[in-house]
């Protein structure tokens, strides 16, 4: 079901160089929103489905739900729900308790929690790459979801080698249980951006997010602080590094922070983490198979006093990438101007390209929703 229709005109910022609107400066932007229907069953919204993952031909979105313990076919085209797969718990083909973010792979493959699921919900093989870190006993830790390449015999994850107190590509040889490592030294120091919170004997650390994605043969890195991404070529074993010169935000984070703080300072901790949202926040590009294009959104948190309890506003650009991830354009989203936040967490919702639309999962008082996106030539 389609709801509001808003078209809103883009205009520049008055800059002309590459780096300004671009892309964007000869496009219309059109906004509505579709509500799925659920047939009088409960999908699983929380976390604002952050972990689904939507089907190579965008026709459906897989979200798994850990309440009932089904996969959920929402079938986009039609904007309903077409079934509800169950899963087993426990067995031969059990998921286990608990569940994070699944992958679709082709047609009919999933993984869930390293474990390679046909959709029917029989496990073909288990792979963790927790179990195949050769250096795990000395603190090495997976930091990204595992990938698999094409032929699902080699798993690629980002590790953090605990000993050199670096991040590396993890290139890992499922047969073999070989672990060949590429350091990742041209993104940005996470240790300046890294809070801890103190309390007790214990502590907790909040590190910026890390995302690696494959589109085809190519695995892209990113992360929260910079606008740098590091592009692994699978086919040709090459690492590039793609740095931007951005025109309506800054590259990177460049601001100091205080970092530590005790469970007794907890608003201190708050307005602090709110100010390191106040700066740029980068999220991982996503490919847009009708245009041939990467988009990439970020954003800026607007001062706390804007804060709800469960929602901040915010400024939120996209950034219009070729198939070589060079830059085209950039432009601040009109209509579009908060996020969910849970706790000090803040979650911008999950969002994919599809038939040329960008769409963002909207909660709709508890039914699943999209804001859709449409970018046509004016």
């Amino acid at each position: 079901m389609r709801y509001l229709i808003l078209l809103i005109f883009l205009s520049c910022s008055g800059k002309s160089d590459q780096n300004s609107c671009g892309y964007f400066s000869e496009h219309e932007i059109s906004i509505d929103t579709i509500r799925i229907e659920a047939n009088n069953e409960i999908l699983y919204l929380k976390g604002d489905i952050i972990g689904a993952d939507v089907s190579k031909d965008k026709k459906y979105l897989y979200n798994f739900n850990p309440y009932d313990h089904t996969l959920e076919e929402i079938n986009l085209n039609e904007h309903r729900l077409d079934c509800k797969i169950p899963f087993d718990r426990e067995g031969p083909n059990g998921t286990g308790q608990i569940t994070s973010r699944i992958q679709v792979y082709g047609k009919d493959k999933i993984v869930i929690q390293g474990n390679v699921f046909s959709m029917d919900g029989q496990k073909l093989t288990s792979v963790n790459p927790r179990d195949l870190l050769l250096n795990w006993a000395n603190g090495d830790y997976p930091i990204s979801k595992p990938i698999f390449n094409d032929e699902m015999d080699k798993l690629f994850t980002v590790i953090n080698d605990f000993e050199n107190k670096r991040n590396v590509l993890g290139i890992i040889d499922i047969a073999d249980q070989e672990v060949y490592e590429i350091p990742l030294d041209n993104f940005k120091d996470f240790k300046n951006f890294t809070f801890t919170l103190q309390g007790g004997s214990g502590s907790v650390r909040t590190t910026p997010n890390l995302d690696m994605d494959k589109f085809d043969s190519k695995l892209v890195v990113s992360n929260q602080v910079t606008s740098t991404l590091l592009v692994y070529d699978i086919s040709l074993d090459t690492m590039h590094t793609k740095k931007y010169q951005t025109s309506l935000f800054n590259n990177e984070k460049i601001n100091s922070y205080k970092l530590t703080h005790e469970i007794e300072a907890w608003e201190d901790y708050q307005l602090e983490y709110s100010r390191f949202y106040q700066e740029i926040n980068f999220l991982a590009p996503f490919w847009d198979e009708k245009n041939q294009i990467y988009y990439r959104f970020s954003f800026k948190e607007l001062p706390t006093a804007s804060k709800t309890v469960d929602h901040i506003k915010c400024k939120v650009y996209i950034t219009a990438l070729d198939k070589d991830f060079n830059l085209l354009g950039e432009i601040e989203v009109p209509k579009f101007t908060k996020i969910p936040i849970e706790g000090t967490f803040r979650k911008f919702p999950k969002h994919f390209a599809k038939d040329g639309n960008i769409w963002i999962f909207e909660n709709l008082m508890d039914e699943m929703g999209f804001v859709r996106i449409n970018l046509s030539e004016s």
